[in-house]
This record gives C-alpha cells, sequence and structure tokens, in this order.
C-alpha cells in the first residue's frame, strides 16, 4: 500500500504523482526564496518533487489529504470541508 493513503471514510486515495491522479505539490515560501539560478531545470524539478508535501483530494467525502514524507517523516493531515 505505499502508493496508497487510507482516508478517514476509508477510502484509498492514491498518492503516486505520475499516474493521472491529479496531486498537486505544496512549495513553501521558504523553498522559493532561496536563489536557485545556477541550478538546471532538472535538479529544480527533482527537488521540489522530493521536498514537498503531497495535496491530494478524496473523491469519495471530499477531504483534503496532505501527505509529507522524508527521510525521517511521514505525517498524514485530513482536512474535511466545512460544507460536506
Amino acid at each position: 500500500m505505499g502508493s496508497w493513503v487510507r482516508c478517514k471514510c476509508k477510502q484509498l486515495v492514491h498518492k503516486n504523482l505520475f499516474c493521472g491522479t491529479g496531486i498537486s505539490l505544496l512549495v513553501s515560501e521558504e523553498f522559493l526564496d532561496i536563489d536557485r539560478s545556477n541550478a538546471t531545470y532538472d535538479s529544480l524539478v527533482t527537488e521540489i518533487v522530493v521536498t514537498s508535501r503531497k495535496l491530494l483530494e478524496c473523491q469519495v467525502c471530499g477531504r483534503i489529504i496532505i501527505v509529507r514524507e522524508g527521510k525521517d517523516v511521514y505525517q498524514i493531515d485530513f482536512f474535511k470541508p466545512d460544507n460536506a
């Protein structure tokens, strides 16, 4: 189940960026403030993909799921819309 997150409504939500799941990446202001003028396009894209949090949406209940993954971090936060 490495490419999936189970929503609080029990629905499985895909978290693979490269299979058309409509995932967004959250890039922090601190990341954007660093001068990367000498970085290549490929290295910049790789850094964004590796360091950013993923924003997913459950298609069943509408919850927003934010996934933070790193070497020593695995955190999942759920947010349910007020009108749901």
